[in-house]
């Protein structure tokens, strides 16, 4: 590597060392984010409610399917919240609050909720925050939330559920 080539490469890596990381989805990432989740429902048939929350857990983005189940507007947004809460998947901590578990009796606290389809939103070691989607069985609702991360990931950056 010439001298050029390697005064090029530190200079890349001190401004990406000095580029500021994602905080948050900006308004039109969330609804791109939110277009792709409806997009997988339309395929799966289900009508959901989608919620995303950035990583203090404020709505940033909501919408509702026709025909999305009333009880699906509240689960929805509690599974986004709990996501970036425990920063982790809700269908992960269903596992946790189990009789004879770490975390048994959270369940019960407000707003918690303990059932799939809430995913925290990571990027580059980063939380940027949560989905949460509800309207189908638990399966079809952790299907169209992770399907909808795959596919912002292919067309945006990557956005996955774990750290």
């Amino acid at each position: 590597m010439s001298a050029k080539e390697k005064l090029e490469q530190m200079v890349q890596q001190a401004i990406a060392c000095h580029t500021p990381r994602r905080l948050s989805l900006s308004l039109e990432q969330a609804a791109a984010l939110a277009s792709l989740a409806g997009e997988v429902a339309q395929e799966y048939e289900v009508a959901i409610v989608f919620s995303l929350v950035d990583a203090v857990g404020q709505q940033r983005y909501f919408f509702s399917m026709d025909n999305a189940l009333l009880v699906s507007h509240k689960l929805a947004q509690e599974k986004a919240w709990t996501a970036v809460a425990l920063r982790m998947a809700t269908h992960e901590l269903a596992r946790q609050v189990q009789p004879g578990t770490a975390l048994y009796g959270l369940q019960h606290e407000e707003g918690i909720c303990c059932l799939g389809g809430g995913l925290p939103c990571w990027s580059q070691g980063r939380l940027l925050g949560g989905i949460g989607i509800s309207g189908g069985s638990v399966e079809q609702d952790i299907a169209i939330a992770r399907e909808a991360l795959a596919r912002f990931s292919q067309a945006h950056f990557s956005l996955t559920p774990c750290q």
